[in-house]
């Protein structure tokens, strides 16, 4: 899966993580955030901009986004697309359900996907191995995944973490689901579909 990358060296990042840190005293809130990446970016760690990704991997040969987001302890991502190439991705059908935990609803504006087929839509979410699922706070992640906007199991997926409030997400975590992951998934769907 192509990701947009935050793309600064290590030693790149350490240096302004140091500039930052040794003026932490009159840091606001936006320099903050800003020395936290950096942080993170020193230590080796991957930062993406999940949203941005959504946006410029497009449209599928089903005129559906490529990508999708959710949240990480709901089993789907619910889609609403507009005429003028807006849509929705949520993790309830309900808007108005109010669950707490991190963001449940991403909004991108007109004109994100030129063409997108207007409607309701949704893509299941992966399942996270146990040695990449977090131990607790798992309603504070997010799954960044290609998504299948069918009753089928995706692939590739990616457990972020949000970092402040943007578009800088730190990448916990990247794997492929197994044929076995898969098929238990399939399984799964099938049965909710009998009942």
């Amino acid at each position: 899966m192509h990701t947009e990358r935050i793309t600064v060296s290590q030693a790149e990042a350490t240096a302004m993580w140091q500039k930052y840190q040794s003026h932490r005293n009159n840091l606001g809130p936006l320099d903050e955030e800003i020395r936290k990446i950096y942080q993170m970016i020193s230590k080796g760690r991957m930062i993406v901009r999940a949203l941005e990704s959504i946006r410029t991997a497009g449209l599928g040969p089903d005129k559906l986004p490529l990508l999708a987001i959710a949240r990480a302890d709901q089993p789907n991502c619910f889609l609403r697309t507009t005429m003028d190439g807006g849509g929705v991705m949520e993790a309830a059908r309900d808007p108005f359900r109010v669950v707490r935990g991190a963001t449940r609803r991403f909004e991108f504006a007109r004109g994100t996907w030129p063409g997108v087929k207007h409607g309701s839509h949704s893509a299941i979410v992966p399942h996270i191995p146990p040695d990449i699922r977090p131990a607790r706070g798992i309603e504070n992640y997010h799954i960044l995944f290609e998504a299948l906007w069918t009753k089928a199991p995706p692939i590739d997926p990616m457990l972020l973490r949000r970092i402040g409030k943007g578009d800088m997400w730190l990448v916990c975590g990247a794997w492929d689901l197994t044929d076995v992951e898969r098929a238990v998934m399939a399984d799964r769907i099938n049965a909710e579909r009998r009942s």
